[in-house]
């Protein structure tokens, strides 16, 4: 069998992003590997592009790769920036299993995290938890979980997710939330 990947994750576009960790033959050999029998092409953003200048057909570019992949697999081991969100999102609007490569104790994942007046334990970045299939350590998890859903398929999140997430909050947490209560109330008021 034959399986496409879209490999999600910074693209170093300048001498200033020499520090980024981006995918490399090193990531897709261990996910080729690590899913074996199944044979995995990549689909890489970061292959050359006649004209970056046409940005409508470099971000369609993006976007007809999701679309045509079987699976996404973002790296998340370093921060990440607006495409990388975008391609989660877009992978669930197009009903693509989406797999999340997120060590532990790194910017997106930590086993105890203080933030925004709260303790957190066992912290997965909420777009992360919320919109990925499955959360790994590594690129050898991610194949592994490509070739263990290929031989008994599970239910893949969907876009309710998103709409799920909005009413969760406003059941649970907008009860609490006094400047976001206010705002609705003026708002409310002024229409």
């Amino acid at each position: 069998m034959l399986v496409t990947v879209y490999c999600s994750g910074s693209i170093q576009k300048g001498s200033a992003d020499t520090g980024k960790i981006c995918w490399t033959d090193v990531e897709r050999t261990m996910v080729a590997r690590a899913a074996l029998p199944i044979e995995v092409r990549f689909l890489n953003p970061d292959d050359p592009v006649a004209d970056l200048g046409n940005v409508t057909a470099v971000f369609g570019r993006d976007m007809y790769q999701i679309q045509f992949a079987n699976f996404v697999i973002v790296d998340a081991r370093q921060r990440r920036g607006l495409g990388i969100g975008t391609e989660m999102v877009i992978s669930k609007i197009l009903s693509k299993p989406l797999i999340a490569v997120v060590p532990p104790n790194t910017n997106y994942r930590k086993d105890q995290l203080s933030y925004r007046g709260s303790e957190v334990r066992d912290y997965i970045h909420p777009h992360l938890k919320s919109l990925a299939d499955a959360v790994v350590d590594d690129f050898e998890s991610a194949g592994v979980w490509i070739k263990n859903y290929l031989a008994t398929p599970t239910s893949l999140k969907t876009t309710s997710v998103v709409f799920d997430a909005i009413e969760t909050y406003k059941v649970e947490m907008l009860p609490n939330d006094k400047p976001m209560q206010e705002i609705v109330k003026e708002i409310k008021l002024n229409k």
